[in-house]
């Protein structure tokens, strides 16, 4: 294990000019792991805007002796957790030659150093091997799976069917913001590993302030004046992804999440964006999984969240 940056590399913390520098390294580490870039210069900014976040103290930049941007990583405290960014990455040109550990290292140095909670954790790709063994060598242990599904759509996918009384519709900017969110929240505390409710600044953040956030994909399930599921929805270069997808427990069993589905893939096929994503627990307490397979999804990428405790 190497806890010392390799001879012959600079580091230094990143400044807000850097975010196009980032978001290009990150794109090419994607290209050669995915095929494509998958990470947009908003998502890089979408990060350093997080709740808590100072960008001089909690991410890194790595220079090779010729000026190339050989890596980057960056760490984030949710109270639960210090996660190390999956925007973590190496150039293909510079991996193997100890950056990985390096990274990992560092993390774990800054979680000993600011964090509270002394825990630290990882998701990475099953089938990226060289960071899979970095883990498992610095005593990192595996806690979860996680599915990227996604569907590729040929036609118009089905209508959404509802029960009576209930409505579907998009987000409305001014008004569902505080309301969608205690849905999510409410949603969310049945899920495997929840530990608390996301901030509504910290949430809403994530949104409003993304540039390629959209509210009309985005879906409002209401009965009456009530919300009772949601579903957010962006609009990236490479397709739609679908985040917090959420039905309240009184209002499950209906159907509402299949609605849902069928209205952002609807709402994407009329825009022209035929492939559409989202990420999922594969263990998932609510039977995502199986809601999302009747949906026409499948798994495209298979992910582990690694876990440790640093010690003092």
């Amino acid at each position: 294990m190497k806890n010392e940056l390799p001879h012959g590399y600079a580091l230094r913390a990143p400044t807000l000019n850097d975010a196009q520098a980032v978001t290009d390294l990150i794109g090419a580490s994607d290209t050669a792991d995915y095929g494509e870039p998958d990470y947009s210069v908003e998502d890089v900014r979408a990060d350093w805007r997080r709740n808590g976040f100072e960008l001089a103290r909690d991410a890194w930049l790595i220079y090779a002796s010729d000026g190339t941007l050989a890596a980057y990583g960056n760490v984030w405290d949710s109270g639960a957790h210090v996660y190390i960014d999956p925007s973590t990455c190496v150039h293909p040109n510079f991996r193997e030659r100890g950056l990985e550990d390096f990274l990992i290292a560092r993390a774990e140095e800054w979680t000993r150093q600011n964090a509270a909670v002394k825990r630290v954790q990882w998701v990475v790709n099953v089938n990226h091997a060289r960071w899979t063994q970095c883990f498992q060598a610095r005593g990192f242990y595996t806690t979860r799976h996680d599915w990227v599904m996604e569907i590729m759509m040929n036609e118009p996918p089905p209508a959404p069917v509802v029960p009576a009384g209930i409505v579907l519709r998009s987000f409305v900017r001014g008004q569902d913001e505080r309301a969608v969110w205690a849905c999510i929240q409410e949603a969310f505390r049945d899920m495997r590993g929840h530990t608390q409710d996301a901030p509504f600044e910290s949430w809403l953040g994530g949104f409003v302030d993304h540039a390629d956030w959209s509210p009309e994909l985005s879906t409002v399930v209401t009965q009456g004046d009530e919300v009772v599921a949601a579903a957010m929805a962006f609009h990236f270069e490479s397709g739609g992804w679908i985040r917090n997808l959420s039905v309240r427990r009184p209002w499950r069993k209906n159907g509402l999440g299949l609605a849902m589905l069928h209205r952002v893939f609807g709402e994407c096929f009329a825009r022209g964006i035929h492939r559409v994503g989202l990420g999922v627990d594969a263990e998932s307490l609510t039977g995502a999984t199986r809601l999302y397979e009747r949906a026409g999804m499948h798994v495209r990428d298979h992910f582990v969240r690694y876990e440790k405790e640093i010690g003092s």
